[in-house]
């Protein structure tokens, strides 16, 4: 679609990203959308994300308005104002929204200054950056490292924000989309501020971000699937059907990396705008976006057909997300239309499937095994402590 955009003298609202951990090229490329200049006042665009009616600006919130919002307690309120407001990935808005956002889940009490690099002078001795490689701590998938573009010194911060972490967090045993996360934020923040953030992610009671343990890593993609079998049936259906060789299990253990390792940057940020206020059920619902959306080309592009991608589904939906047909606006507009969706339902299914796997000694997970934490036994994890509170109201007596 084009349409008509800002004028040259209003580009000074949508200052550049001043991250010096990001790749000044790769900067330029997540941000400026394709511009075709007209005229010094007539300006249009072909931008996937910034999908504009002709001869209309975009009436974008401020960071004031949500703040006072936030002050409130209208929670409600924000939820719809990040849903509906498509900043554009180079507004200097999230360098004070993200942080804003994250700390209303803090749990702990407010950080003294100086908390961070108290934290970091214990673990390394040092806060100077060392030039040397950081081991990384055990609950960092190696293979999932995503740095989307920062620069050999982001992804050393990176290394080192996840060290402190594992450090004051040590119930952390597995979390792979922690490193995304970590690298995304660095995007918009100073290393101190996406320390916090993390940490109050990694914190929150009220709602689920972050799963911590290996039980919950697997009981979150079997609650995916769980809940694509009945929101995105026809969908399940047809793949089984084409790939009948291939467990649907071996599909849905991705599932997260769809969205952290495929969807273009412009998509994944506008999804941690609404993440980072409403928790993981966003990627939930932008996971089953995913999988419709992938049917339906399925069923209409040559690229996709069952011959070209009975073999491997997995990497077939990762290419996909990278070349999506849709803005992010339309992608997340599709994730909120999906109805009976709600929180209680999610954690009543995830629930339903903890119980089931921790009954087990031994997960077999298609090709894979996962043994049960002790520390998960007998004790309740802070993941099964929320779902208990949101859901027993609702449980009958048998289950």
């Amino acid at each position: 679609m084009v349409g008509k955009i800002i004028a040259l003298r209003d580009m000074d609202n949508f200052s550049r990203r001043s991250s010096v951990y990001v790749d000044p090229e790769c900067d330029k490329f997540f941000e400026m959308p394709l511009f075709i200049a007209a005229s010094t006042t007539d300006m249009t665009t072909k931008c996937h994300c910034w999908q504009f009616s002709p001869g209309k600006e975009p009436a974008l919130r401020s960071f004031t308005e949500i703040q006072q919002l936030l002050q409130q307690g209208k929670k409600r309120d924000v939820k719809s104002i990040l849903r509906e407001n498509s900043w554009p990935i180079n507004s200097p808005i999230r360098a004070q929204l993200w942080p804003a956002l994250c700390a209303q889940h803090q749990t702990k009490q407010n950080m003294l200054d100086g908390f961070y690099w108290d934290m970091v002078h214990q673990v390394f001795g040092t806060t100077e950056l060392s030039e040397k490689p950081i081991m990384l701590p055990a609950f960092v998938d190696p293979a999932h490292c995503l740095t989307y573009h920062l620069t050999r010194t982001g992804r050393s911060v990176a290394d080192r924000i996840v060290n402190v972490l594992g450090y004051d967090c040590p119930d952390i045993t597995y979390s792979p989309v922690l490193y995304p996360i970590t690298s995304i934020l660095l995007h918009f923040m100073s290393e101190e501020e996406a320390y916090h953030c993390l940490a109050a992610l990694v914190g929150s009671k009220e709602k689920v971000f972050i799963k911590q343990t290996k039980l919950q890593h697997e009981v979150t993609w079997k609650t995916v699937m769980q809940i694509a079998k009945k929101h995105s049936k026809n969908a399940v259906t047809y793949f089984q059907r084409i790939c009948p060789g291939v467990k649907l299990e071996r599909v849905f253990m991705d599932w997260c990396w769809w969205i952290l390792a495929g969807l273009p940057f412009q998509h994944l940020v506008r999804i941690m705008d609404c993440y980072f206020h409403e928790g993981i059920k966003v990627l939930y619902r932008v996971a089953l976006v995913i999988i419709n959306l992938f049917h339906k080309e399925c069923q209409s592009n040559n690229e996709w057909s069952p011959d070209n991608i009975k073999n491997d589904i997995g990497n077939a939906l990762i290419k996909f997300c990278k070349k999506i047909p849709v803005s992010p606006t339309k992608l997340l507009h599709a994730a909120f239309s999906i109805r009976g969706l709600s929180s209680t339902y999610i954690s009543r299914i995830f629930m339903k499937t903890e119980m089931i796997l921790k009954s087990r000694s031994v997960l077999n997970s298609g090709s894979k095994q996962l043994v049960k934490s002790r520390s998960s036994d007998n004790l309740p994890s802070s993941q099964s402590q929320v779902n208990i509170q949101m859901m027993s109201h609702t449980l009958t007596i048998r289950e």
